[in-house]
């Protein structure tokens, strides 16, 4: 594994972070689970900024957005400016493709995770924090296609759109969606 490849990783991670604060918080996710609360604690020394705490659109809180925006432009701007092989304009795509394809895999991750809840019999905290947070997505789907008995296949259907739009993004942005 070269060290780019490790660095970007950590990149991502920091980024999926965010994106999960923001998941949370704007999906009025239950506060007081474990899951949350590291989520929160772990994001809070650059959350709790009051630029980025009074980021708020409706009920969407965006200052995870944007801080998982600005850490992403920091990375890529700044490897383009250090090895000057790409140009700034390809830092701010990458930086964009960064975000978008974090909070998909990380959707996905959620979708999953929920998904493989449901079969285990222990689980219903996990499962319900997951619900919360997918519901913005699930719950169109859940209204055009309602449960078939006790078989909701609404998460397979949303799965299956995260797929389609990451090979479709991959199709248009192909030199760059598959290096991060």
């Amino acid at each position: 594994m070269s060290t780019f490849s490790l660095i970007l990783l950590v990149v991502q991670a920091f980024t999926m972070l965010f994106l999960l604060r923001f998941l949370l918080q704007s999906s009025s996710a239950d506060y007081y689970h474990p899951l949350t609360q590291s989520v929160l604690k772990l994001t809070n020394p650059i959350c709790n900024i009051d630029f980025i705490r009074r980021l708020h659109i409706k009920n969407f809180f965006v200052g995870g957005i944007v801080v998982a925006f600005v850490l992403d432009l920091v990375f890529w701007v700044g490897l383009c400016l250090i090895t000057n092989i790409l140009p700034i304009k390809i830092g701010l795509l990458m930086s964009v493709l960064t975000c978008v394809k974090c909070f998909g895999y990380l959707m996905l991750m959620i979708l999953i995770v929920q998904a493989l809840c449901s079969w285990l019999p222990s689980t219903r905290s996990i499962s319900y924090l997951m619900y919360q947070m997918s519901a913005p997505l699930v719950a169109p789907v859940q209204k055009l296609i309602p449960p078939i008995g006790v078989i909701d296949i609404s998460l397979m259907i949303v799965v299956l759109v995260i797929f389609a739009l990451d090979s479709f993004l991959g199709s248009i942005f192909a030199p760059f969606w598959y290096i991060i």
